[in-house]
Parts: structure tokens; sequence; C-alpha cells
């Protein structure tokens, strides 16, 4: 094959496709299953900036600001001192095999090892569990400390204490460290194996999937990254790869055999990004009989990217990175459809080539398939459904940019609808415009049980709907209801003590009430885009949660919320943990509560609703009129322990 003509043809595609081929090379080479280098060169570049040291708490800049972060990040990127551990398991073997000449000895090597390995496991241990008990707060900004479930979660995988707590745990259960050694460097191994073949690895085949429908299609969805999922083929895809590397490592025992095994089975995860469904055998088969006589050829390829490669070390593995490893995705992608053309005109010597059966991969379907595949959308897209009279006026401009009237009308029911129909037909418009790989004539799509179910049809939960005044008043009550429930309840799980929560006197956390009616409301014309939705109401509810903190703050000295030592907080005012919280929330309100409360107040007449609207309204206005002299205080509420040193110590003499 002409390589000259093949990467022509691949720097086309990346031309065409940068971003979304960029990114999710850059991704596997960050999770490590492809040109893990490009990473690993930038994080030496890092080390050598801030002077890491995993043997103690470095004292550099980036520590000062962010409490250690650096050895946290050498720490997990070393394999979280596994080095040390690994080193004792060698010298075990070594004793083992100096001493073969009677059981005795050979017991006694196996001890001697057996204690290095419970010596160095103890040693990594005390030495990470020790750095995480030295952490202290030196800034406005916390990464990675003491409270909240993501600290909890972070803590628990970076400082050691996970790795301690199961090697105690273990230890205890069979009263001897050195057989909980040994178990836990087994479950080490099975565990680092089930995440690598089972949930990374997996990745190859899903970034080859990306690259071959960027050669076809103008666009290629995020949400292709779940293609192995849907189609129920992730862990037969991850069964494959396992069972294909397997044989390559074997074959490595010999003299050439593992470099040539490599060759011949490199264009399994292509195969399986065409059709997960083949099985391992059928796989290797396959790609055996496709590398026949090329293997030398796609060495040559690969070598001739060594160039780029090179350049890259001077820019810290950055050109990798942006261009390098996306480009020679992009050609190999150009290769193995080559490849697929020769080997299925061999079909008749090659059986398996029947098996690469996703033509619509590479060439366009035409329009029978399509609307055959999609006739629902298409006889959705031929119904005459009439528009409904525009709104005018002020209350028009209201109901188009913030979705809400004054009465949920018949009018305002018809063009709910109208918007859900319309919005059904232009998710499927790319599909008929041949601009997107059409997903239902992907040959594994109908095979799998979980595209047999079809959702639960539920009546009127239209997320595009416009809310009238009553339900926007009877939502912000009950939202912060709810937020109160889950504010008592949280401390009284805590710590065991009901306690009025919030500045006010009454049942009742107004910020959550407040951040769910602006989320419908001011985040409107995004409810269509939940990707953007998701983005805009964290930025939306930090600026509200962290400006609610400082006045109250301001005018009355008090903090009625103290993330103090949670994971990413800002001046204790707002975290990471609290404003994913919100974002979640604000999208079950969005796509769930918020039409199922509307349904409900729907059905209250108006001379019922506006007389508990307006009740409602008195009340509150009175207890902010009174709480705003007598504010909610006191133990549980404004009062939390002390979370900031009186000194701030320094992170290493």
């Amino acid at each position: 094959m002409n390589r000259k003509v093949l990467k022509e043809r691949g720097l086309n595609v990346l031309k065409s496709h940068y971003w979304i081929i960029v990114l999710i090379m850059a991704f596997t080479s960050f999770i490590g299953v492809e040109n893990a280098s490009s990473f690993g060169s930038f994080k030496k570049a890092l080390s050598r900036e801030v002077s890491l040291d995993t043997d103690g708490i470095s004292n550099t800049i980036l520590d000062e600001k962010f409490g250690g972060v650096a050895d946290v990040f050498q720490y997990i990127t070393s394999g979280f001192g596994a080095d040390k551990v690994w080193d004792s398991a060698s010298k075990l073997k070594d004793n083992i095999t100096e001493k073969p000449d009677s059981l005795i000895d050979g017991v006694v090597g196996i001890k001697d090892g057996l204690t290095g390995v419970k010596d160095s496991v103890t040693e990594v241990v005390g030495n990470i569990d020790s750095q995480a008990m030295e952490s202290s707060y030196i800034g406005p900004i916390e990464v990675g400390k003491t409270q909240g479930v993501f600290a909890q979660i972070a803590n628990a995988l970076t400082s050691g204490k996970l790795f301690n707590r199961i090697f105690t745990g273990v230890a205890t259960m069979f009263k001897s460290d050195n057989v909980a050694a040994v178990l836990l460097i087994i479950f080490m191994i099975i565990l680092t194996i089930f995440i690598w073949y089972f949930l990374l690895n997996v990745f190859k085949v899903v970034s080859n999937r990306f690259v071959l429908e960027s050669r076809t299609y103008e666009t290629v969805p995020i949400r292709r990254v779940f293609y192995l999922i849907k189609s129920g083929r992730w862990f037969h895809t991850a069964w494959v790869l396992f069972t294909t590397s397997v044989i390559t490592t074997l074959w490595y025992l010999t003299l050439f055999g593992g470099i040539i095994r490599s060759y011949r089975y490199m264009m399994v995860p292509y195969i399986l990004a065409e059709n997960p469904s083949v099985s391992a055998k059928e796989a290797r088969k396959l790609s055996t009989a496709m590398m026949d006589g090329h293997k030398f050829e796609a060495f040559k390829l690969s070598l001739s990217f060594i160039g780029w490669k090179f350049l890259s070390l001077f820019t810290f593995g950055l050109l990798e990175l942006f261009f390098v490893n996306a480009y020679e995705a992009a050609v190999f992608g150009e290769y193995y459809s080559e490849l697929r053309i020769l080997i299925k005109k061999k079909k008749k010597q090659v059986p398996e080539a029947e098996l690469l059966n996703d033509r619509f991969l590479f060439v366009k379907a035409d329009d029978e398939h399509i609307d055959e595949a999609y006739a629902d959308i298409k006889s959705l897209a031929e119904e005459d459904v009439e528009l409904p009279p525009k709104m005018k006026g002020i209350s028009g401009f209201i109901a188009r940019n913030f979705g809400v009237v004054l009465f949920a009308n018949k009018t305002e029911a018809q063009l709910c609808e109208y918007e859900e129909h319309q919005q059904k037909i232009s998710t499927r418009q790319a599909v008929f415009e041949k601009r997107i790989y059409p997903f239902r004539l992907f040959p594994a799509y109908r095979k799998t049980i979980l595209n047999m179910i079809k959702p639960p049809n539920i009546e009127y939960l239209h997320y595009v709907r416009r809310y009238s005044i009553w339900s926007i008043i009877l939502m912000f009550f009950m939202f912060s209801f709810i937020g109160w429930l889950w504010e008592v309840g949280l401390h009284l799980y805590e710590d065991g003590v009901f306690v009025n929560r919030g500045f006010l006197k009454g049942p009742y956390v107004p910020i959550y009430g407040f951040g769910g009616i602006v989320i419908l409301i001011l985040l409107f014309r995004l409810r269509k885009k939940p990707i953007a939705l998701f983005f805009t109401t964290i930025v939306l509810c930090g600026i509200m949660e962290y400006t609610t903190a400082t006045v109250l703050d301001v005018l009355y000295h008090a903090q009625w919320w103290d993330y103090t030592g949670y994971f990413l907080n800002v001046q204790g005012r707002i975290c990471a943990e609290g404003l994913l919280l919100f974002a979640v929330f604000g999208m079950i309100t969005v796509y769930f509560l918020g039409p199922v409360c509307d349904n409900l107040f729907r059905k209250w007449r108006l001379r019922v609703a506006a007389p508990v609207c307006i009740l409602l309204l008195l009340v509150f206005m009175g207890d902010i009129i009174y709480s705003g002299v007598n504010p909610n205080t006191g133990a549980g509420i404004t009062d939390y322990p002390d979370q900031h040193p009186a000194e701030v110590t320094e992170s290493a003499e």
C-alpha cells in the first residue's frame, strides 16, 4: 500500500474531525491504554518543575497552594507505592531460586521473602499514611482534605488509608502479617487486571470506532463512547482483548514470537470496533489473515512516525497529545480500511471475512435503509401538526425566554406538545441528512435485549413546558422543604441530633427553592442541551451560594454552612461536592421533578391555588422579617468546630 496516500487521507480525516479525535486519543493516552508515553513525558516535565519527592512531603509552591497535590499526583502515577512491594517480591523469588537444594532451605527462603514483602508493605503504608495525616489548611482553596464524600473517596485512594485498612483487616483475620501481605499482593494483581483489561483497555476499541466513523461521516457524537454498552458487548470485547494479550505475552517468552504475534493481532481492536460480536478466536484468525504479508509493511508505517515523536520530546509530549497520536490513529484507520477491502475479496479463502459486516461504517447508508430503520421518526415528521398562535407582548417575551406564564392554558399546552414533536424530529435530522452514522443500522444493535426494552411512556412529562406563576410559587416552597429535610436529615444522621437547619425559623431552606426556580427560569433556553445545562447550573449555583454566604457573613458575622475541609472548596462557602449535588438536583428538577409537580399543581383550581400561594408567601415574608432581627443560630446551625488552625504550618521544614 502507498504510505504517502494513506498519510494524506489520514491527515484529511484529522483536519475535518480534529478535536474529537484529539480528545479521544488524549483520553486513551491519559489512562495509559495507548501512547502512554505522551502523558508520561508531560508528567516528568512537571516532576522536574515542582521537585516531586514521594519519600516525604515536598516543599514546593504547588504544595503551599494546594496542600500536597503534587505528592498525590506522583504517588498515583508511580503505582501507589507498589514499587517497594514488588522489590521485596523479587527478593522472594531470588531467595527461592537460590535455595533449591532442600525443602528446608526453600521454606526458609519463602519465609524470608514473605517477611521482606511484609516489611515493605508496612513501610509503604506507614509512609503514605503519615503524609496524609500531616496535611494542613494553607489557603482559601483546598484540595483533598478531610470532609465530604468526595474527600473521603479521594483520600482513601490517594493517601493510602484504603491500602492500610485492607492490610490491617486481612492481617487481623488470618492473624499473620505475612499471609496478609501475600493476599494483598494477589488482590492488587487481580484488581489491576480487572481495571486494566475490563474497564480501561476497551477504550482502544472505542477510539478506533471514533476514527472509523470520522472517515465517512461529518459528525461523530460524543455519546458514541457508550456504543459497546448500548450494544451489550463491553465485557465480551474486554475478554477478547484480554485473551489476545495473554497469548501475545506468552509468545514474548520466545525470541521473536511476541513481536510477530503483536503485529499478527494488530487488527483485533479494529475488527472489534466494526463488529464487537465476533469471538476471540474469530477475531484473532481474521486479524492473522488480514496481516498476512503486511506485518513488515505495518512496521514500516509505524516507524514512519518516529520523526514526529522525536520532535515531541522537545515539547514535553504536547506535540504527541495534540497532533501525532491523532494523526497516527487516523492513518491506521485508513490502513485498516484498505486491509478490509483486500480481505473481503478473499472471502472464499477466509470465511471469517463475512464477519466484517458493518458496511455503513465505510459507505453512507441509502435512503431506503434509513427510512426503514427510522420509520417511526419519519412518520412523526410527516404528521401535520398545527403551529399554535404565537404569544405576543411582554407576556410572550417572558414565556419564550424564561418559560413562565400567568396561567397554564390550552394554548400553552398545545405549544408544549408542538415543540416536543419538533425536537424529536430535529434530534434525528442529522441521520436523515447522512451527516451521522445511523446507529440503528449497527449490526449488533438489534441483537441486544437493551434495545428491545422500551422506556415507559410517562404522559405529559414535557420538559419544554412553561410554568404558571402559581406552579412556580408552589414549587419554590416544595423545593425549600425538600432542602430542609435534606439538611435536617443529614445532620441527624451524622450527629444524632435534630436541629432546625437554616437561617429562617420555618421548615424550609429557601436557597434550595431559589436554586430550583432559578434553574427553571434563567436556564429555560438550555433545556434542549443537557450538557450545557449541567455545567451552567454549576456556575449559576456557585455564584448564588457564594453570594448568599458572603452577604450573611457580612450582615450577621456568622456562617450557616461551612465547607472548610471539603474537596475543592473556596473559603468554605462553596465546594465541588455541593455544586455537583446542586447540578444533579437541577437536572432532576428540569427533566422530571418540575414536570411532575407542575402536572399535580395544574389540577388545582385557581380559587384553591391562589389563596394557598398568598398564604405561604405571607408566612414566608413574616419569617424573613422576624428572622432578620432574630436569625436562627446555635449549635449545629452556625456553630462549627474550628477548622482553621491558628498558625499555618509549613509542608516541610
